[in-house]
């Protein structure tokens, strides 16, 4: 799965898909400080982690815009 693979996915996820990643996109977020405690700020620098949390927020809103 490359990372165009990820967002082609959120474009087309229907209303649960959406609601899942809603979910996890806020879990992240809320846990971050926890969790990602590494000095290289992997979240931050990553192309993975930052196109995740990018496709996460389309999620989110696609979700509001329903």
């Amino acid at each position: 799965m490359e990372l165009k693979d990820l967002n082609n996915f959120v474009q087309a996820a229907n209303e649960e898909q959406l609601k899942a990643f809603g979910f996890l996109g806020q879990w992240m977020m809320e846990n971050v400080p926890r969790y990602c405690t590494c000095a290289s700020k992997c979240n931050q620098n990553c192309e993975l982690a930052k196109a995740l949390g990018e496709a996460l927020a389309t999620a989110g809103q696609r979700l509001q815009g329903q």
